[in-house]
């Protein structure tokens, strides 16, 4: 099997023989003003009314008629002769070179906008708008569209499409995120934590509004705040009440306004058996394998953890799990260079591939995104079996064109218009890209690093939207992953076909393949994470249009230096001169070919050997051992993380922070293997977040958790679905090792406790612990851990709690914000504080009063924002803290 690169290449190097045939060849545009016109007509029925996508449709054309127009009118004189001596048919003069001239110019008239286009847009513009307006006919047909145009509450039985994605909207001072909670900067006015939930896709299958019952084939966008809707899972049968708000242009969305309730599933076809053992088969090849073998196959998504998946959207490698047109494409390529291999035709490999696209989407599933995917996938494949350029204009064009008409609303999809401008990019840039950079570099090399470039400049002002920051290592990481990538794909479709074989020999004919494709999984989860965690791996970038313009300006500026230089590299050489007598020198090509070829092997070996360095300092930090700390300050940002030694390898972990990725990487750097307690403090994503981490960290022998709601936290139930987890009454201990744990609070039954509680009743319900870490001389260290205590539940602990509250360590509680107070400071008199606190956060922890508190009674205090995580060891009678080194 040949990788997706050699394939790219040899198709590049085909389109090079053609362009030298054809110096004056350029782009295929006759589709271009079509596509467009259909695709920004498409985007505007999502968001405007009818008549304003109609008058939107209607200044596109005029602007091409305008365009028709003007440009012959304004283009240069040699160009016009050009193209009347082009259409004549009239043979150009041959002097001085203007034969070259004059097929530049009419190539170069060739790109004014013909009558033709301007017909075709025309239909096209027409064509989405009557399909658009069909759709929207049915969907207002029914008690739906009375419940979308009346407003109202509805019930509804649906079927859940995609995973629940997170959402956050701002509480009191309008700030957003999630797992912050406290005072604002000045310490006034904040009122409360933010709010934040899950949208869920739906694919509703019956409707009930006012009495009147109905089906319904619409997919609805659902808005949920509820820890139900959360873990929802796609193709999960649900009955639900929702509400419709006012009448709105594009896709319904409605909110949730109960929990839902599950129905018994449908009865399963072939296609969901045939997923569903595959996911099975891959249950025992680690979390990696589970959540990556299942997505880089089909597109299953629902095994990858939240951790990983961060790391992957940091990385820029998101698009791996989902199905894509490389999956198509080689699912079509593999088809038809198997049917080729036999010694099949021409048409035999065309059908073969065909053949297996089709039965591919049958196994997904005919999703837009999925149908989307074969159209693009499938052009590019069927054009390299036919020995054609990887994609033209003409056909990407073509491919748009009949998505868009077909479904408007893919205009405004994400994935729709990454797929084309990636597509898009490749065809364009690609080439340009791949030349320059190959006269440095092997081939290979060249057209690995150039399809990723390209595809990234050219949808980076799009991938800004989704996430206002740019992935620094997503080019380095595409380049990485990029051998492993088909490895993958390939090895699970033949697990997936070898996993129904007749009788009982699928299960072990697929482990072969399915261990394969887990190792290659296993190396690109790594590199993710590798890559996630290194210094800068997300650059801060401007928000909002502002941002999206100067990242149109640097991806333009950047493609149009590509495209200088590779026109100056291809620049043709004089075609006059003076004629010498003497004999031409030997032509120096041996030498320059030699030449090349040293370079080419430096760069490689360059390459290699920065890899190698880098793998072997992965590999030193990796071993670095520890010092022999008893407490470990982990640094998750602004949320807390403490590890309390039990033992080698062991410890116990008081919350988690709100980041995964920071929670696993201080696990892994303290060497703890194994988590004798995990102890959350309350229910704050600041103190729970990190949860993911630990679904895939194992070693978790039970959970401590303290809330004012009456069930756990959402995450706990989410993430650790089988530990044993329960509420703590005060007054319990627990001897794990050399470590003594006593809870000093809350009361089990606060009076606060109820399905909304607020910020403040939350933080006052925190669980309080008293730690005593004895080492191996007999010494030992006292901590108090007070959680996010404000000032009312810091006066209640002090009365109940008296002396257990001398310690000679305190956590100081809630990040230190003022609201903490400082009684329970005064109360533990301290040899030391700690803060875990996040850097540069907007709610100015720690505030300065706490400071100015601990410095007036003499305590040194180690902050995370400053140090670091920081490790505390006992060394005779003194306690020190370590910090971690970079």
């Amino acid at each position: 099997m040949r990788h997706p690169a050699v394939w790219w290449a040899g198709a590049l190097e085909h389109q090079e023989h053609r362009d030298t045939r054809t110096p004056g060849r350029t782009w295929d545009l006759r589709l271009v003003p079509a596509a467009l016109g259909a695709w920004l007509t498409g985007l505007l029925t999502v968001h405007l009314p009818p008549d304003r996508a109609a008058v939107g449709g209607i200044l596109y054309l005029a602007g091409l008629v305008l365009a028709h127009v003007l440009v012959p009118i304004l283009a240069p004189a040699t160009i016009r002769a050009a193209a009347r001596v082009r259409r004549s048919g009239c043979p150009a003069p041959e002097r001085n070179g203007a034969s070259q001239i004059e097929r530049n110019g009419a190539s170069g008239a060739g790109r004014t906008v013909p009558w033709s286009a301007v017909a075709l847009s025309t239909l096209a513009v027409a064509a989405v708008l009557l399909s658009s307006a069909a759709a929207r006919q049915d969907t207002a047909r029914g008690p739906f569209g009375d419940a979308l145009a009346r407003g109202g509450t509805l019930s509804v039985t649906a079927q859940v499409a995609e995973p629940p994605r997170r959402w956050s909207a701002p509480a009191g001072t309008g700030r957003t995120g999630e797992g912050h909670t406290g005072e604002g900067h000045t310490g006034e006015g904040h009122t409360g934590e933010d709010r934040t939930g899950v949208v869920v896709e739906l694919d509703l299958d019956r409707v009930t509004h006012r009495g009147r019952s109905g089906s319904a084939d619409v997919t609805a966008t659902v808005f949920a705040d509820g820890p139900a809707w959360a873990a929802l899972v796609p193709g999960q049968r649900i009955a639900a009440v929702l509400t419709a708000g006012p009448p709105a242009p594009g896709p319904p969305v409605l909110r949730a306004a109960a929990e839902p309730t599950g129905l018994p599933p449908a009865e399963d076809g072939r296609r969901e058996r045939i997923r569903e053992r595959f996911v099975h088969a891959t249950a025992g090849l680690g979390p990696d394998a589970t959540g990556l073998l299942p997505g880089m196959t089909f597109g299953e998504r629902s095994g990858i953890g939240p951790e990983l998946e961060q790391a992957m959207r940091d990385t820029g490698l998101s698009h791996l799990t989902a199905v894509s047109g490389a999956n198509c494409a080689l699912v079509t390529a593999l088809a038809g260079h198997a049917a080729l291999s036999l010694g099949a035709g021409r048409r035999t490999c065309l059908a073969a591939g065909l053949g297996a696209l089709a039965a591919f989407v049958l196994l997904v599933g005919p999703d837009p995104s999925v149908l989307r995917a074969a159209v693009m996938g499938g052009l590019a494949a069927l054009s390299l079996l036919t020995g054609r350029t990887a994609v033209s204009l003409a056909t990407l064009s073509g491919a748009v064109l009949v998505l868009v008409v077909v479904r408007p609303a893919l205009a405004a999809e994400y994935g729709f218009v990454l797929s084309v401008l990636a597509t898009a990019g490749i065809v364009v840039s690609g080439r340009p890209l791949a030349r320059c950079l190959g006269a440095r570099v092997p081939d290979v090399l060249a057209v690995a690093v150039a399809i990723p470039a390209t595809a990234q400049l050219w949808c980076a002002p799009v991938l800004l939207l989704l996430q206002p920051a740019v992935p620094v290592y997503s080019l380095p990481a595409n380049v990485l992953a990029a051998p492993l990538v088909p490895v993958v794909t390939v090895c699970g479709l033949a697990g997936l076909l070898l996993l129904n074989l007749p009788g009982g020999a699928g299960d072990a004919a697929a482990a072969l393949p399915l261990g394969a494709g887990a190792v290659g999984a296993r190396l690109v989860a790594g590199t993710a994470r590798t890559l996630s965690e290194a210094p800068g791996a997300l650059a801060p970038w401007p928000a909002g249009p502002p941002g999206v313009l100067l990242m149109v300006l640097a991806s333009a500026g950047a493609l149009l230096a590509v495209h200088a230089l590779d026109v100056r590299r291809r620049r043709p050489g004089p075609t006059a001169g003076t004629l010498r007598t003497e004999p031409a020198p030997d032509p120096p090509a041996e030498e320059h070919r030699r030449f090349r070829a040293r370079r080419r092997t430096a760069a490689a070996a360059a390459v290699l050997l920065l890899v190698l360095l880098l793998a072997v300092r992965a590999a030193v930090d990796a071993r670095r051992p520890p010092p022999p700390w008893e407490a470990v300050l982990c640094d998750v940002g602004q949320g807390d993380a403490v590890l309390l030694r039990t033992g080698p390898g062991r410890a116990v972990l008081v919350d988690t922070g709100p980041d995964p990725r920071a929670l696993a990487r201080c696990l892994r750097r303290s060497g703890v293997e194994h988590l004798d307690l995990v102890v959350l403090s309350h229910a704050h994503a600041d103190h729970t977040g990190g949860l993911p981490a630990l679904a895939r960290h194992g070693g978790t022998e039970e959970v401590w958790y303290a809330t004012a709601a009456p069930g756990p936290p959402e995450q706990l139930t989410r993430n650790l679905p089988g530990t044993p987890a329960r509420r703590p009454a005060p007054g319990e201990t627990r001897a794990l090792g050399g470590l003594r744990l006593t809870v000093l609070a809350p009361d089990p039954t606060p009076p606060g406790r109820r399905h909304d509680p607020s910020s403040s009743d939350e933080n006052n319900a925190s669980l309080v612990l008293r730690a005593e870490l004895t080492g191996p001389d007999g010494r030992s260290t006292s901590w108090l851990l007070a959680g996010d205590l404000e000032e009312e539940g810091a006066r209640a602990l002090v009365r109940t709690a008296g002396l257990l509250l001398d310690v000679d360590v305190l956590k100081v509680s809630h990040h230190g914000a003022r609201n903490g107070g400082t009684a329970v400071i005064d109360a533990a008199s301290p040899r030391l504080a700690v803060v875990s606190v996040g850097r540069d956060n907007d709610y100015g922890h720690p505030h300065p009063r706490i400071l100015a508190h601990l410095r007036s009674r003499g305590v040194p205090l180690v902050r995370t924002d400053e140090h670091g995580s920081a490790y505390l060891l006992r060394e005779g009678g003194r306690l020190r803290a370590v910090p971690e080194a970079p």
